[in-house]
Parts: C-alpha cells; structure tokens; sequence
C-alpha cells in the first residue's frame, strides 16, 4: 500500500457538509445568514462577462482596489483563496519541521492543522476568567525556539486584545526573530485593524477575508498584507493564479460598494444587541462579543445537546454545546440581522420550556 510521505497522524478533519444548507437557517458557520437583496444581486451578476468564464483572470483592477482602500502600497499584498490558503503558505514558507508556533486557543482549527501538518511544536496561550489575557505572561513566553505566534483579533471567542498589547506582543516576537499573524477575519465587526503596522514591524502578516462581513464565503477570497520581503516570500508558493477572474470581478465591486458590507455589518450589530437583551429574560448568560456570533450558556436545567437536536429538526442550525473551556456548557449562533434573531430566540424560548418540562 503507498503510503503519504508525509504522514500526518493526528489531524482529524470535518466530514463534508450535508448538501441541504441552503433550505435551513445557517447560525452554525459564521457565514452572512441572509442573502443579498435582488437589486444588490442583479448588480453584483451585472459586472461579469463571458470573457470572464473562458478566459484566466485578470487580478491587477482588484489589487489596485484593495491597496487603495487600505492606503498601502501594491507590494505589501497577496491574494489568496480565502485566508486558509494565505495561511498555509505563511506555514509552507516559514515554518520546518520541529519550528515552535505558539497560537492563542480557542480560535480557527485549521492554524493547529497546519502546525501538525508542517511538523510544527505547538504551545497554546489559553484564557483566564471572563476572558482574560496575561499579557506580560504571554510576552514572557515567546522565546528563541519560537518561529510564529498565530493570534486571531477578534478571535473565536470574540474577544479581542488591544493595540497596544498587540504592539507589546509583535516587539516580543520581532526580538527573538519570530513571526507574528494577526488573523483578522472579523475586524470589519470591531474598528481596530493592525494593518497600519506592517511597515513598523518586519515580521508582521496580517489576514483577511472577504467570507465574513462581506458575506461571499462560496468565492474564497482572501489576502495577506505584510512588508515586501515577507510577501515576495510568500509570491513563491502562491498559487498559478491567486483567485478566480470572476471571484476579483466581485470582490472589486463590494470594494466599488462599500455600504452593502457597512449595512450588513450594521444590522449584525443590531442583532446582537438584541440577543444581549432577550437571551437573559430566559436565564441564559450570554458573552459580548466583536465579531459576528455570540456565546451563551443555558440555565442548569436546560440539557445543551438535545436542545440543538430539537433546533435542528426545525431546521436551525447553531454550534454546540462545547466541552473545553473556556466555553464549556455553551452554545454559538451566528448573528444576523435583529428580525432573524428575534425568531430565533422564540423558536428557542419554546424549546427550553419543553425541554425544562
């Protein structure tokens, strides 16, 4: 039997996706929960052509827009097929078997699948109580054997960590020649960005995606924003051609349309607000957030685990309960707007009676 040359063991992967989400409410995979409106969608189809399906994608109208909307120059990004892919190559590029990379847990799987995969040594910065972070602790522990230290602002407990500690922690990583990826998949939920920085410290990268607030997770579209050594770096495992033609083309036309995101993010705002407001009234303990889901925690009487196998036959999907801390107990939704979490919250209020009965 052929075997992998580079076996990797322990990596366990999700099985596929069941082919009937688009009939169920998604608050499971913090994707956009609603669709675009018709005239936004017919806008969006409007920019493509036939050239744009038979021919290979012209990328350059996209980078100046990008680059342009984040007032950098053409050399500190790269393109990439959704932030996963940028990520694995800043692995791929930087990382050799038996490299330390310290990553802060709980945050996006896929940055302990690549330390696994790329025989990384992986050592976790975890939270205290209520989310806490020691961060002189943290700058303590960075040290020589360390190669990357991964840290997701908000992260995926939507939480966040300041610039100024962010700035403490990337000084840290600078002095013992490490690199340090601040994965911002959620900043467009939280006005802080660490992208004004990438010239400051030359060994900082910066991710992003067009998945979350811009709500077009199907094209893969991401980027990675660094300085030119880093990138030109990275350029050599790139892809043939970093996206597709028509994933630019659309990309290009949210950045010509930045409201469409601006009010989406708005109306997950709002959502939010009304889940901090309601989840309480039925004895949950709910967990602010900056990104786009929120935690909460059931009252005592209320068993997690058939309570979202009962949402689930309704055809709502949400994450939980978790068993590792610090979220052990809760469930996650993915928030939308305030409409569709008011629904929510009745279809789950009716739940925890029947469930309590």
């Amino acid at each position: 039997m052929i075997q992998a040359k580079r076996p990797v063991r322990d990596v366990t992967r999700p099985a596929p996706q069941p082919e009937f989400r688009s009939a169920i409410e998604r608050l499971d995979a913090n994707e956009r929960t609603t669709l675009f409106s018709d005239e936004e969608f017919s806008r969006l189809l409007a920019t493509l052509t036939p050239y744009d399906i038979v021919a290979y994608g012209e990328l350059e109208p996209f980078y100046r827009k990008i680059v342009s909307w984040l007032d950098i120059p053409r050399d500190r990004v790269l393109l990439t097929a959704g932030s996963d892919t940028g990520i694995r190559a800043i692995f791929e590029t930087f990382v050799e078997q038996g490299d330390e990379v310290i990553i802060l847990v709980p945050t996006y799987a896929m940055f302990s699948v690549y330390s696994r995969m790329f025989g990384a040594v992986e050592r976790n910065w975890t939270y205290g109580p209520g989310l806490t972070l020691d961060i002189d602790k943290m700058i303590a522990d960075i040290r020589p054997e360390t190669r990357l230290v991964v840290i997701a602002n908000p992260n995926h407990t939507g939480s966040v960590i300041s610039e100024e500690d962010l700035l403490k922690i990337a000084a840290a990583a600078r002095e013992c020649e490490a690199l340090l990826l601040v994965d911002e998949a959620y900043h467009h939920f939280y006005p802080q960005s660490f992208v004004q920085h990438i010239d400051e410290f030359d060994n900082l990268i910066i991710s992003r995606t067009f998945s979350k607030a811009f709500g077009l997770a199907a094209l893969r579209i991401g980027f990675l924003s660094a300085n030119p050594n880093l990138i030109a770096e990275l350029y050599r495992v790139k892809l043939v051609h970093e996206i597709s033609g028509m994933a630019a083309k659309i990309g290009q036309f949210m950045l010509d349309n930045l409201h469409i995101m601006e009010s989406y993010v708005e109306d997950v705002n709002a959502g939010k607000e009304h889940l901090y407001a309601e989840l309480p009234n039925l004895g949950c303990e709910v967990l602010r957030s900056e990104a786009n889901f929120v935690f909460f925690k059931l009252p005592a009487l209320v068993d997690g685990g058939p309570l979202v196998a009962e949402l689930e036959n309704d055809g709502i999907y949400i994450k939980g309960p978790f068993d590792n801390d610090p979220f052990e107990g809760h469930l996650r939704v993915t928030v939308g707007p305030e409409k569709q979490m008011h629904e929510f919250v009745e279809v789950l209020a009716s739940k925890m009676v029947n469930d309590s009965a």
